[in-house]
């Protein structure tokens, strides 16, 4: 046997199973109020958390950046006085320059 909700009895005509009427009092509204205020709380702490991370991976990136130009000046330096040294050698060969007996 179907029990429905409909007032009428009319052969033909659909009738609903399941009441669209919802009530809300009092009671459930603070608690839909709470569950709102925890999820946009736990929102924003997964936000703030997420871009905290970003900044200390950037962070880490540019201090990466930093020694790296350090090391590419260094060895550029080291470079330019090793081509220098090589000149000079070249040089001496190419005089017939004798080292002095000091």
């Amino acid at each position: 046997m179907l029990m429905t909700h409909a007032k009428t009895s009319q052969h033909g005509v659909r009738k609903r199973t399941v009441q669209r009427v919802v009530h809300v009092g009092p009671l459930s509204l603070r608690f839909i109020t709470i569950i709102m205020f925890t999820a946009v709380a736990l929102f924003y702490l997964a936000q703030s958390t997420q871009s905290a991370t970003k900044r200390y991976t950037v962070r880490e990136l540019e201090l990466k950046k930093e020694d790296m130009q350090k090391d590419k000046e260094r060895l550029s330096i080291e470079a330019t006085r090793l081509q220098s040294l090589q000149e000079i050698q070249g040089s001496v060969e190419k005089l017939g320059l004798q080292p002095s007996g000091q």
